[in-house]
């Protein structure tokens, strides 16, 4: 099973949630502290990290801000706090994929830790995949109308995700970095990050699975960037 990375300060609630993981096989890493937590998550290949928001030393938020400058992780927030803006926040603006708030059933948490895990076709001693053959067109581009269609389905792309995508489709079997993804959205907001780039090939990873959940088109190469196989 996948090492999963807890951070949590209150002891009661995280011997709570390791005792559940590890009677369902997971292995847990506990750190209190959000500056332990990133540097472990250098140092070891999680499969999840659970995070709370009010840690100690640093804010949740900021721990997820830097996991994601150099990962895409499955982060699940495990918080108290569960104003409207907390979560649009932790989900959309810093790309957590899920937001539990306190108090909550461990066998819950348990579900959802094992969805994200399938999500990201997290399977220990799997083969990858590979994509399988077919006699149409793998993906087909739109310019007219700002669509990117795989396998004659539609995926439900923003404007720039389309771009990347594009570019991507365009320059297959080749690492292309963050900043060349950024180069390529003419219309990026002032202040776009490389933050910015995780959150769309994000997307558009969950907008490709609804069409073709057997393949993997999209790879990380970890510090390097992303490649598309075709």
């Amino acid at each position: 099973m996948p090492n999963i990375l807890l951070v949590e300060d209150d002891k009661i609630i995280a011997e709570s949630i390791i005792f559940s993981l590890e009677n369902d096989s997971f292995t847990v890493k506990w750190c209190e502290m959000g500056s332990d937590a990133l540097k472990l998550a250098n140092e070891i290949d999680f499969g999840l990290v659970l995070l709370d928001i009010g840690l100690p030393d640093i804010s949740g938020f900021d721990v997820l801000r830097k996991i994601r400058k150099s990962s895409e992780v499955p982060v699940i927030i495990i918080t108290a706090r569960d104003a409207d803006e907390d979560i649009v926040l932790g989900l959309e603006g810093l790309g957590a994929d899920d937001y539990v708030t306190k108090p909550f059933n461990p066998r819950v948490l348990i579900a959802r830790i094992r969805t994200q895990l399938r999500h990201a076709d997290i399977q220990p001693e799997a083969p990858k995949k590979s994509l399988k053959p077919s006699s149409e067109k793998t993906f087909e581009i739109n310019k007219d109308l700002h669509q990117i269609s795989l396998l004659k389905q539609v995926l439900e792309l923003t404007k720039a995700e389309c771009k990347i995508l594009s570019y991507l489709i365009n320059n297959p079997n080749q690492i292309h970095s963050k900043e060349q993804l950024l180069n390529i959205m003419h219309d990026k907001p002032s202040g776009s990050s490389e933050d910015t780039i995780i959150t769309h090939i994000r997307s558009i990873r969950r907008a490709i699975k609804k069409a073709d959940i057997d393949n993997e088109y999209i790879k990380n190469h970890r510090g390097l960037g992303y490649s598309l196989t075709l």
